[in-house]
């Protein structure tokens, strides 16, 4: 077995296809394709299950990930040693969207830098779609991304850090907002603002679900990118919404937050990371992400 093999199967392991994978690595398919197997078979093991749309990280391939990542971190932190190169600053990259940084991120983070002075973090506002994808390629460190859901919540180790209510979102001049309450079902008759799937994949779900419980499918017209996007289509009166309540210390003019009297499934938001990263200053950030978010 050779680095590259391992620089291969990184490739393959972080794009989940191999077309993709080989560009990356500016090789041919079928030479990618050919060394996959050959390292397949010198280990024994099935290391990616072939799907339909691309490939799929077996149990043991999973277990080999771990082991890559080190082995080529390893490699490279020799290679600068024996050119008298300085070594590379540690970094810790976390993912997140807007709504929580401004509510519990923050106080994590100083919190760390504390214990971890040499360590450089990053945060970086991505989709839950797009953390998904840069977890999975060793991009950011930690996903915060509210409900996890498909390859997320099958690859990575998740832990929820709170619950919320979900709210609903009106335009300031709508008849129903000066309501301190509002029954779901009243809003059976307007048109809901969703969300994208290539963003917030599962989002539409949710508000399908809640407005099942209270008698009706609502009329999702209207797909936005983002929670900003989504509070500004709101405040001009293009339509209604259900988002969490923590989603209210963001910026919303021309909008209002209105709880719901119908007991719904709370929202659960939820960090990720990858499975094997044992790394303690992972483990102490999410103790800290955890125990800020619930002060």
């Amino acid at each position: 077995m050779e680095l590259r093999h391992y620089r291969y199967f990184l490739a393959a392991a972080e794009e989940l296809n191999i077309s993709w994978a080989s560009r990356r690595l500016n090789v041919s398919q079928p030479a990618m394709s050919r060394l996959i197997h050959d390292l397949e078979d010198e280990l024994g093991s099935t290391l990616f299950n072939r799907e339909r749309f691309g490939l799929a990280l077996t149990p043991a391939g999973e277990k080999l990930l771990v082991y890559a990542r080190q082995i080529l971190d390893l490699s490279n932190e020799a290679t600068r040693a024996l050119r008298n190169e300085p070594t590379a600053v540690p970094n810790i990259s976390i993912g997140f969207i807007a709504s929580s940084l401004s509510s519990f991120l923050g106080s994590a983070l100083k919190s760390v830098r504390v214990s971890y002075p040499d360590y450089t973090v990053k945060i970086l506002e991505l989709s839950p779609a797009e953390q998904g994808k840069a977890l999975r390629k060793g991009q950011i460190d930690i996903a915060l991304i509210g409900n996890p859901c498909g390859a997320v919540h099958d690859e990575c180790e998740t832990m929820v850090l709170y619950e919320m209510k979900l709210e609903v979102v009106l335009p300031a001049g709508h008849r129903f907002a000066g309501r301190k309450r509002i029954n779901l079902k009243d809003l059976h008759e307007e048109e809901f603002i969703g969300y994208s799937e290539d963003s917030f994949p599962g989002r539409n779900q949710t508000i399908i679900t809640a407005c099942k419980v209270a008698g009706f499918k609502p009329h999702l017209k209207y797909r936005a990118n983002s929670l900003v996007e989504v509070l500004a289509m709101i405040g001009a009166g293009t339509g209604v919404c259900l988002m969490p309540a923590d989603v209210a210390s963001l910026p919303h003019p021309d909008s209002v937050f209105v709880p719901i009297r119908e007991k719904l499934e709370p929202v659960r938001f939820t960090a990720a990371w990858r499975r094997g990263d044992e790394r303690p200053i992972i483990r102490q950030l999410l103790d800290r992400l955890k125990s800020s978010s619930t002060k």
